[in-house]
């Protein structure tokens, strides 16, 4: 459990920083272009989240998917580690700490459950996920290759490799 912990950590601040940085630049990006050039690209669509969608759907989709997932990872992270029985515990906090961790995977059932009920362009948080993959495959792995693939792809696959011999290796760990 403590493995996974921190996985779980780390993975929730890759996410939040992904998140940050992509808003940032996506938000750079549309005040570039100008209050004239904005004021003339929104004609068309009924709200800014349209014209986001119609010209910036991936840097959207990351976005969101980036919080949301980054603050899953972390509230799950927290959650287990109340499920980690410490040292000398007595039985009150023992029962504190299951309660504990009992609402926090609820909060999580219920934010995932409220973020589908009010989502704008996508029937679900799955769908959004798919939607994300499938633009992610077509903008960054495509022919021509683009010079920064030949660094990000290869390190992708070092990262599955590594991630794969670390997760493998959880049950000698904890032995």
């Amino acid at each position: 459990l403590k493995l996974t912990c921190r996985f779980l950590l780390l993975s929730s601040f890759a996410l939040e920083v992904a998140s940050i940085f992509v808003s940032t630049v996506t938000g750079s990006v549309l005040l570039g272009h100008g209050a004239q050039s904005t004021a003339k690209s929104i004609l068309g669509y009924t709200s800014p989240l349209g014209l986001m969608r119609h010209h910036h759907e991936f840097e959207y989709l990351t976005i969101q998917i980036g919080f949301l997932q980054g603050l899953m990872h972390w509230l799950a992270a927290v959650g287990i580690d109340m499920l980690i029985p410490q040292e000398n515990e007595k039985a009150s906090s023992r029962k504190m700490n299951m309660f504990m961790a009992s609402l926090i995977g609820t909060l999580i059932s219920w934010i995932l459950a409220f973020y589908n009920n009010n989502l704008s362009f996508y029937s679900d948080y799955a769908e959004m996920l798919k939607r994300c993959a499938s633009l992610f495959v077509k903008r960054y792995i495509v022919w021509p290759i683009r010079p920064m693939s030949l660094l990000y792809v290869p390190g992708f696959f070092v990262t599955l490799v590594l991630g794969w011999r670390a997760l493998s290796s959880l049950s000698e760990a904890e032995e």
